[in-house]
């Protein structure tokens, strides 16, 4: 976890804090796709928790990201509202809300100060998601409307969907007069099933019926996730954490390798991956580690040469600038009995790094043969 604080032209102090995987510090040529999160003060530790899981391990369902929580508790009710209110979720006047109103500026801070910060502070690729919770859902969706393209995908968990009169539903009413992009987004929205009751009734199920309203009419490039959980499983305040891992399962479908896969038809991973890629709009490979240890598993436990091949191979042309991917594929080379490609994959691994004992150590051993 990493603390950082922004100065903003237009929102004053903004808190980070920024979790990179532990891949990170041992390559200088991975880039991550990135997670920015509202509520950052709050969700930080299990969301970034989540993620480290669901991206580790022999069959992640995730790939390796960087999270960026923005801790918006300071600045919640300005920062988070689209449009200016006084009218709270009891339907009066409330004190505190003279301030509401400024998601647009927010919005503004996150595009043209946040992400060209990271982008440039860290190793990071082009994918993007954006995640919100309760009212800071609504900044989430106010950006899928008014800032084209900035995000690939995004996560809206429980939103106010009650704030001004239901905006945000006519919001999406004009917004789809307008919309025109055809970039692929994907949208999760999630929501539990709420008892009616006389003390908000207009407001009990304000969030499902803007969710059924874009699944009937949203665009064709928006690809919808839905979850409606149960009463009495889960409720608004518990619900959080389990939106966020079926949300994030949802964006990256299609990136957990199954068994039939991993052992039988290692292949098809080449396949599967390119069709996310085609989906995501970025190329975000299988992680590299694990790729090279079923390489191995193959070469030394299965003794199957053939399927080793597949693994290294894929190492190699999804991370070119990875010595250790060169180095693995050569010694491949070298358990099949050819040498000449052993001895040019060592050189390269050995040109990628230098300080590569291994390869060097090999090249002067078949060399000298």
């Amino acid at each position: 976890m990493i603390p950082t604080t922004i100065i903003s032209g237009s929102c004053g102090l903004a808190s980070l804090l920024i979790y990179v995987p532990i891949s990170y510090t041992n390559n200088n040529y991975k880039t991550y796709p990135v997670i920015y999160l509202l509520d950052g003060g709050t969700l930080f530790t299990s969301f970034t928790g989540v993620v480290d899981r669901l991206s580790s391990d022999a069959s992640p369902q995730l790939p390796e990201m960087i999270v960026v929580g923005i801790n918006t508790s300071q600045n919640r009710l300005r920062d988070a509202s689209p449009s200016k209110s006084l009218i709270g979720y009891r339907g009066i006047k409330e004190d505190g809300l003279e301030v509401t109103g400024g998601a647009d500026d927010f919005l503004r801070f996150i595009e043209k100060e946040l992400i060209p910060h990271i982008d440039s502070t860290y190793r990071t690729n082009s994918y993007r998601t954006f995640v919100g919770y309760s009212f800071t859902g609504l900044p989430v969706l106010h950006s899928l409307f008014t800032q084209k393209d900035l995000f690939n995908s995004y996560l809206v968990i429980d939103f106010s969907a009650w704030w001004d009169d239901q905006f945000m539903l006519k919001k999406f009413n004009s917004f789809l007069e307008d919309y025109s992009s055809q970039k692929p987004i994907d949208l999760f929205m999630a929501t539990e099933e709420r008892v009616v009751n006389d003390v908000y009734t207009s407001k009990v199920n304000a969030t499902w019926t803007f969710m059924k309203a874009f699944k009937k009419r949203h665009p064709e490039n928006v690809s919808l996730g839905m979850k409606k959980y149960k009463y009495k499983e889960e409720n608004h305040h518990s619900m959080p954490l389990i939106s966020f891992i079926d949300g994030m399962k949802y964006i990256f479908r299609g990136h957990m390798i199954n068994y039939d896969e991993m052992y039988n038809s290692p292949e098809l991973i080449k396949v599967k991956f390119d069709a996310l890629a085609e989906r995501l709009g970025v190329k975000i490979p299988l992680r590299e580690d694990l790729v090279n240890y079923l390489g191995y598993q193959f070469l030394y436990t299965h003794t199957d040469l053939t399927k080793a091949m597949v693994y290294f191979k894929m190492n190699v042309e999804n991370f070119p600038r990875s010595s250790n991917a060169f180095d693995s594929l050569a010694e491949a080379y070298l358990v099949g009995g050819d040498k000449k490609l052993a001895i040019k994959n060592y050189e390269i691994a050995l040109q990628l790094n230098p300080d590569n004992k291994n390869s060097k150590r090999m090249l002067e051993k078949l060399i000298s043969e």
